[in-house]
């Protein structure tokens, strides 16, 4: 564009910009502006602004997220780059010779700048990037909704609003209201005549025109005076043309088939001059004798049409305008004055009569039409606002309205002064897509005339690549932008070095554009060179990349996508056989179908394309355009949820059944009927029932596995089944989404059913990527912006604009010196010069439509090209017309060299080339070790039974993913293995009870004491307690309680030989046990006997929160080796973050709290194997060491959050083990007291750490 900015425009912003006023950057296509902007902002932090400070908008979120990451690895490339400078004590001199030697404009300018305090650099720019999650990165929507959320006091827009997805409905909720209001309002005959005419519509009709005026909000709607509408003239004159008769008509005779005949003009009369005889002769008196009763009501008919326009047409021509001339010139025997004499007749007088009312008829119709579209513009306009905030509800359209609003006046003056303080630099990206709302909230803020010095705003864009007008953006809002840039002394900056095209290609593609750099809208071309990345050579048939521009110019009746997929065969062929690849160091890689995109205007080529291409076996990749709610899934899952709704409705079940997913067909549906449906009723009203109590994802994952539905759908093999799961997937994601705001089942299935039922294409519904997205690319040009690729095809390269639909004109006016967009509704008599500003608009943004295709490519371009359609005999040869790139193309070329060095005409294929196969390349077997059952841990929580698996070395894997997580009461207890009964008679000196002796050994017994413990008073009287251990023994089914009452009431049966046993006897020595548990000393002389109910907790649950990093077993280990307690080697728990378990007992004696644990191990028939020495042994061997320690640091940190002035030394105890079966009432049998130091709890405590959730 041109300038008249007082300083020169600079061409490299990276070394010379300064962050105060106001900025411009004009970024070509593939210029490095991401680059250039991430190079900015090191420099931006470096200076005077925090990333809390700065904010960075563009058009898109993807976009958005790519500027973030990509600042935040040039903030660490050049922080290192600075570390390595200081690590090298570089002097002053050394410096000098390695900044001259810098290619890097950003190092350059940053050590140039910092050479004498690199120190400080390297710690700002450490700090900037500890920081950066506070810089703002995103779209012009999201920061309009920061902006209300942080100053709604200041803004005055106190009430929060959530963003809705329901615009679309709202506004044709509106639509239809205010249609029905305006019907309302006309007289009756206008609407008849509206709707006769076929100008009074549905409300759809009205939505594109409704939809276009909302995204110009802000710009201001022409309205046309009140129409009336009249049909009385019409009326007459149709009346009067019933009155004339067959005499009058042939009173025209030597005029229609006479000698004045030859004289009317051939459009008349036809090129042999006989076509006004039939119009005389069988069509006047045809029409006449139809429309006699009742002619105004027989206008109106359409199978009368063609009779009216027969007759019509002697004044009008088929556009429906008067004819300038129906005769010839003037020449005997047809003279002027029999001309007259034609035109005064009576027949040809009613004729013109009703011709006239006819065209005034149309402009009072056409008026009223347009007075309606007016109405519907603007009711809608002014009522959706109000409807949003009745609903509590807003868009980001009408957010940026409110915030724009917000920032006029004197209050909004001073919220704009806050807004700046607050963030006193902005970098807009893509600032040629932005609307006017948009622009007018930045200027209030950052190019405010009061205080835009004192910060700083950078405005970035590309005029030639402004193509989103159809969305709001807007060219006039960007050079209007640009002047009051230029008006307050803002610099100017132009990229133009192309990094991302080859040499010759970036050339070829100059020379082109500046046969003619007007592009429209004041945006001019300015010359491009190429820039410094290197491209591997593309070598085709040993040359470098001959012509990569090519024009091929297809016959004008041939299927353009045809050639197409020729001409891609033939790269691909070539690619394989070795003639066509990229040279890189590493080796060559051959062109591939990855390689290769083809760019249109339209979907339905990009279609045509893609079966041509998939039709000879060539992979395409093109991003889906539909919404996951159409097709036949999206109706399948509804089918589904209907019939879970309603199990009991056969014929909802049946359709359930019939859907792809279930699986069943008709056949299969009639056997079953025959068996009755009972079961899959009772399915679904399971189903409903669990989604009714547990939620719709856990009843919709139970169907789907229920009915096989995953297997269902890939049963039969199809290139569409990964689409179908990816669908399902994304459906199921979507309402489970959803049923966390629609409360209540029927709520989730009715808005389920409107999804259905009217689908959209907003962005959380569009259909998902696949994994296998590969091939050519296939997408349209607006789709394209900012991506690359190494081959491009161009459709319909010359194609023709096509017609003009839109109902509304695009014009300006200006006001106080500036121009500003208005809209007008499109009619007949609308200012020619609107609609030559509208015209050249459009025209304007479809040439910048093919400069964004024509700089897609790094390597080479197919232009796609249509030879006109061959001249009838004896006309002149039609040339191709100035449209799409022969709008450069057929201009004079401003380089002939260039030209004819890199461009080419290439001739077009006649047949498709066999397809070349890759050579089978010999298959490398590798062998891997089997996944665990689970592959995948987040933060999973662990116990000491899941690290102290005892198991052989060559047995240990993943026990984390491989344990089960529930563990029974005992299953940590580890029993002697058993001997012989008569060896054990022989050898115990001290035999222990007979109870303990012969009470079975293993998990459910183990567990089975436990729960004895866990129900019995420690202080109860013995009678009581025997009532327990009946109660235990009766009730405690889930141990099998039944059968070790009978497994000891046969062994005691054994031991008394012929006396009779009763349950009584086992209850009686099962109570004495249990005394003599409750009565051995613990420690000193403390027995569980002296605990009241309100001194100790049973089974005390825990859940110890660990490091959010992997458990340091090692350390845990040395921690106990130097404490004396060796334990054995434990299990990994890489991505253990919580440790779990449950402490037996838990009590208090007074002065400390301790922990105990039961346990049901058998170390032997006597009593001496019950022994301190023994215990410790075992102890050690079971690791009971680390349970102990696990469960003292559980108890610490929960004291230490309950207990005030815990003190760990003077609260915390010890831990007794208590082997049950050695308790027999006596100190130093059967119970293991360990007390550790402090120390070393604490030491545990900080090697086990606490989760913290990373910010």
């Amino acid at each position: 564009m041109n300038s008249s900015s007082p300083f020169p425009i600079c061409y490299d912003p990276i070394q010379e910009m300064q962050f105060k006023g106001l900025h411009w950057i004009e970024a070509s296509a593939g210029t490095g502006k991401t680059y250039t902007l991430s190079s900015l902002m090191v420099r931006i932090f470096l200076k005077d602004y925090l990333p809390n400070q700065v904010i960075a908008t563009t058009f898109t979120r993807a976009a958005a997220a790519e500027l973030k990451s990509r600042i935040r690895a040039r903030l660490l490339e050049t922080q290192q780059y600075i570390d390595q400078c200081l690590n090298q004590s570089l002097d002053q001199r050394a410096l000098a010779e390695k900044i001259a030697q810098l290619q890097d404009p950003l190092l350059k300018h940053v050590l140039q700048e910092y050479r004498l305090k690199l120190d400080y650099a390297s710690s700002r720019l450490k700090l900037v990037i500890a920081q950066l999650d506070e810089l703002f990165v995103g779209t012009l929507d999201s920061f309009s909704q920061k902006l209300l959320r942080e100053f709604s006091f200041e803004s005055g827009k106190i009430e929060r609003a959530n963003i809705t997805d329901q615009a679309s409905v709202y506004t044709e909720q509106l639509l239809h209201d205010v249609l029905r209001e305006w019907i309302q309002a006309q007289p009756q005959h206008v609407v008849d005549y509206m709707l006769l005419c076929g100008r009074l519509k549905s409300a759809t009709d009205y939505q594109d025109l409704v939809n276009t005026s909302l995204n110009f909000a802000s710009a201001e709607i022409q309205g046309i005076d009140q129409a009336q509408l009249e049909v009385q003239d019409l009326a007459k004159a149709l009346q009067n043309l019933t009155s004339i008769t067959i005499t009058q008509v042939e009173e025209l005779k030597e005029y229609y088939d006479g000698e004045y005949s030859f004289n009317f003009s051939h459009y008349v009369a036809g090129s042999d001059k006989k076509g006004l005889q039939p119009l005389f002769t069988v069509t006047l008196p045809k029409l006449i004798e139809k429309i006699k009763h009742n002619p105004l009501e027989h206008y109106f008919n359409s199978h009368l049409a063609e009779l009216f326009n027969a007759v019509f047409a002697l004044y009008l021509n088929q556009d429906g305008k008067l004819r300038k001339s129906i005769f010839n010139k003037a020449k005997a025997p047809c003279t002027q004055e029999v001309q007259d004499a034609f035109f005064d007749h009576p027949v040809i007088r009613k004729i013109k009569a009703v011709v006239d009312a006819k065209l005034n008829f149309e402009r009072q119709i056409e008026l009223v039409d347009t007075n309606l579209k007016f109405y519907l513009v603007q009711h809608v306009k002014q009522r959706l606002p109000q409807l949003l905030q009745q609903k509590g509800e807003t868009t980001f359209s009408q957010q940026i309205r409110s915030l724009a609003e917000a920032l006029k006046g004197e209050r909004g003056q001073r919220f704009a002064q806050f807004v700046h303080t607050r963030y006193p630099l902005i970098l807009v990206d893509e600032f040629q897509d932005t609307n006017q709302d948009q622009d007018d909230m930045l200027s209030q803020i950052w190019r405010n005339p009061k205080w835009y010095m004192r910060g700083c705003m950078i405005m970035v864009g590309d005029p030639k690549q402004a193509i989103y007008g159809f969305r709001g953006g807007d060219m006039l809002t960007y050079n209007n932008a640009r002047d009051d840039v230029l008006k307050k002394q803002g610099r100017i900056y132009s990229l133009r070095q192309n990094h991302r095209s080859v040499k010759e290609l970036v050339c070829v593609v100059d020379e082109l554009f500046q046969r003619q750099p007007a592009f429209g809208e004041k945006v001019v071309y300015e010359p491009v060179i190429a820039g410094s990345r290197p491209h591997p050579a593309l070598i085709d048939r040993q040359q470098v990349n001959p012509a990569p521009l090519r024009w091929v110019t297809v016959e004008h009746d041939q299927d353009e996508s045809i050639q197409i997929a020729r001409k891609i065969r033939e790269l691909l062929n070539q690619g394989i056989a070795g003639d066509l690849y990229f040279d890189h160091a590493a080796g060559k890689v051959a062109l591939q179908a990855d390689d290769i995109a083809i760019l249109s205007t339209s979907h339905q080529k990009l279609d045509q394309a893609q079966y041509e291409l998939e039709r000879i076996g060539i992979q395409v990749n093109r991003s889906s355009q539909r919404s996951v709610f159409t097709g036949f899934l999206a109706k399948d899952v509804a089918a589904i949820l209907t019939a879970i709704l309603h199990p009991y409705d056969e014929a909802k079940v049946k359709r359930a059944l019939l859907t792809r997913l279930l699986g069943y067909n008709l056949q299969q549906l009639i056997e079953l009927e025959q068996q009755g449906l009972g079961q899959f009723i009772y399915d679904f009203d399971c189903i409903r029932e669990m989604w009714v109590n547990k939620g719709f994802l856990t009843a919709w994952n139970y169907c789907l596995n229920l009915f096989k539905v995953w297997e269902n759908l890939v049963a039969k093999r199809s290139f569409d089944n990964e689409r179908h799961v990816v669908n399902l997937r994304h459906l199921t994601e979507l309402l489970s989404r959803q049923s966390e705001r629609h409360q209540g089942a029927y709520m989730l299935y009715y808005w389920y059913l409107q999804q259905v039922e009217s689908p959209a294409k907003r962005d959380w519904e569009i259909e998902r990527k696949l994994s296998n997205a590969a091939g050519v690319k296939l997408m349209t040009i607006h789709q394209s912006k900012g991506l690359e690729f190494k081959v491009v095809f161009l459709m319909s390269a010359d194609q023709q604009p096509k017609s003009d639909k839109s109902a509304l004109v695009f014009a300006t006016q200006e006001a106080q010196g500036i121009e500003q967009r208005i809209l007008a509704i499109k009619h007949k008599n609308i200012d020619a010069t609107a609609t030559q500003q509208h015209s050249e608009r459009r025209l304007a943004e479809l040439n910048r439509l093919w400069y964004v295709a024509l700089t897609r490519a790094s390597y080479r371009v197919y232009a796609m090209l249509k030879q006109p359609a061959p001249a009838k005999e004896g006309k002149k040869e039609a040339a191709p017309k100035s449209a799409g790139l022969n709008v450069w193309r057929l201009k004079a070329p401003s380089s002939a060299e260039i030209a004819a060095a890199w461009s080419c005409d290439e001739a077009p294929l006649p047949q498709l080339a066999a397809a070349l196969q890759l050579e089978q390349v010999q298959e490398i077997k590798i062998e891997a070790a089997d996944f665990p059952q689970r592959r995948f841990y987040p933060r999973t929580k662990t116990s000491f039974s899941g690290l102290a698996q005892h198991l052989p070395a060559a047995m240990r894997s993943d026990t984390l993913a491989l344990s089960s997580e529930e563990q029974a009461a005992a299953a940590d207890e580890i029993n002697q293995e058993p001997v012989d009964v008569e060896q054990e008679v022989v050898h115990v000196a001290q035999p222990i009870a007979w109870i303990k002796a012969n009470f079975q050994r293993g998990t459910q017994a183990g567990s089975f004491l436990h729960k004895l413990f866990e129900y019995i008073d420690f202080q109860a009287s013995h009678d009581n307690i025997l009532e327990e251990v009946k109660r235990r023994f009766h009730n405690d089914k889930e141990f099998n309680s039944d059968v070790l009452l009978a497994d000891l009431m046969a062994k005691l049966d054994t031991a008394k030989g012929s006396a009779t046993v009763q349950e009584a006897d086992i209850f009686a020595h099962m109570t004495e046990w249990l005394l003599d548990v409750l009565n051995t000393p613990l420690h000193d002389t403390f027995q569980l006997s002296a605990l009241s109910t309100a001194h100790y907790l049973s089974e005390f649950p825990f859940y110890l929160a660990l490091a959010d990093q992997r458990l340091f077993i090692q350390a845990i280990q040395q921690l106990f080796e130097d404490v004396g307690r060796p334990i054995q080697d434990l299990n990994e728990a890489a991505t253990a973050r919580y440790l779990t378990g449950s402490i037996d007992l838990v009590y208090f004696d007074g002065q400390r709290y301790h922990i105990a644990d039961y346990k049901s191990n058998y170390l032997g028939a006597d009593q001496r194997d019950y022994e301190k020495t023994n215990l410790e042994r075992n102890m050690t061997q079971s690791s009971y060491w680390l349970q102990a320690a696990l469960y003292l640091v559980a108890l610490h940190r929960y004291l230490g959050s309950r207990l005030q002035n815990y003190d760990i030394r003077q609260h915390l105890g010890g831990a007794s083990y208590l082997y049950l079966r050695g308790m027999q009432g006596q100190a130093g049998q059967g119970v293991c007291y360990w007390q550790p130091d402090a120390e070393f709890i604490l030491q545990l405590d900080q090697i086990l750490g606490y989760f913290e959730l990373k910010k």
